[in-house]
């Protein structure tokens, strides 16, 4: 088996540079700025965090029911 010939790579086309903008473009290019997605935001809802020394754990149960219990643990110990 013979080996093949080896091929040019192929080139890009050059890219074309853009003449500077008039002052009345560079107003309507300036205004389309997009806003910082990791700019810092409001916070929704109540705070999660509770002090040190409560114990007390809210859990959602059936039927989107609310649960506060001491320790994570019911008061019903039948459980």
């Amino acid at each position: 088996m013979k080996p093949s010939r080896p091929r040019r790579a192929k080139r890009a086309p050059k890219k074309k540079v853009q003449p500077p903008l008039s002052k009345e473009d560079q107003e309507l290019f300036s205004e389309k700025e997009k806003p910082n997605k990791y700019a810092p935001k409001m916070k929704v809802g109540k705070p999660t965090i509770k002090a040190p020394g409560s114990k007390v754990v809210t859990t959602v149960g059936l039927g989107n029911l609310t649960v506060e219990t001491i320790n994570g643990r019911s008061t019903d110990t039948n459980v």
